[in-house]
């Protein structure tokens, strides 16, 4: 059985995107991707295998694992248990810092306990809940309620102590980072934008932003629009046009002129070297 479904309801700060549960095949897996949103996963049944940062993850019923924006993530299915699990889409401009108030945005997972089923049955029921979503007013303030509770129960079930010491320079990077990972893929975004909306310079904010990701942040933007790029280039047919759009780009030509620079051949010539 499979559900998924779009839903975009909650805050600025804090909202649900989409929602599912699926029972997966043998050996079913997804990616190697990157993700806009976070994705929070509670295995139900079954086990599989999560690889993140170089690691890979066994996993099975009763275990958490949460899919972070910006980061490639590739997930799948044991070939003789195959796993099932119900799944959250969130993003937000709050989420980066809701998410990083518990471990699992550093580990992506919390292993079982009974902690994490009372935790995961919650997660159940936002999705048993949205499916029952009509628009009101009510329901738009029970989704809202349901996910600031998650976040609460996250935080309580694995605080992550390192936030009560972060500096005010690291909670900068990680801020401007969070913004880059999920506006890639506007037209619109700039890192002078960036900096207007976190109230500081740009040369400071990309002088701190260096300090922890060695590049600047107009060169981590093309990273994730090239990763990006390259991700569809490899799991879909789609024009170089729409690819284009999809990673920020409203003119084809620049797109091309700057995959030609990050890969050294056209995103034509690389579609066709990874086939």
């Amino acid at each position: 059985m499979i559900i998924f479904s779009e839903l975009e309801t909650g805050t600025l700060d804090l909202r649900l995107d989409f929602y599912g549960y699926e029972d997966c095949l043998p050996d079913q897996f997804f990616g190697p991707a990157i993700r806009e949103n976070y994705v929070l996963h509670y295995i139900t049944e079954g086990k599989g295998c999560l690889e993140y940062k170089g690691q890979k993850i066994p996993l099975q019923k009763g275990d958490i694992f949460l899919l972070i924006p910006g980061e490639v993530t590739y997930y799948f299915a044991d070939n003789q248990t195959p796993w099932s699990y119900y799944w959250l889409g969130i993003s937000g401009i709050k989420a980066q810092e809701y998410f990083h108030l518990s471990q699992i945005h550093e580990t992506a997972y919390l292993k079982s306990s009974p902690h994490t089923e009372a935790l995961g049955s919650f997660i159940e029921t936002i999705v048993k809940d949205a499916e029952r979503f009509d628009e009101s007013k009510s329901s738009q303030l029970h989704v809202i309620s349901q996910l600031y509770e998650l976040m609460h129960r996250l935080n309580d079930l694995s605080p992550n102590l390192d936030q009560e010491t972060i500096s005010p320079s690291c909670k900068l990077y990680r801020e401007a980072k969070h913004l880059i990972d999920i506006g890639y893929n506007s037209q619109d975004i700039s890192i002078q934008e960036i900096a207007d909306k976190l109230g500081v310079h740009r040369s400071y904010l990309s002088s701190i932003f260096k300090d922890f990701h060695k590049i600047s942040p107009k060169e981590y933007l093309l990273e994730v629009r090239m990763n990006r790029a390259n991700e569809l280039l490899k799991t879909t047919d789609q024009p170089i046009k729409i690819i284009a759009y999809s990673v920020g780009y409203l003119d084809p030509l620049h797109f091309s002129k700057a995959f030609r620079q990050y890969y050294d051949c056209s995103p034509s010539q690389w579609r066709i070297s990874i086939q």
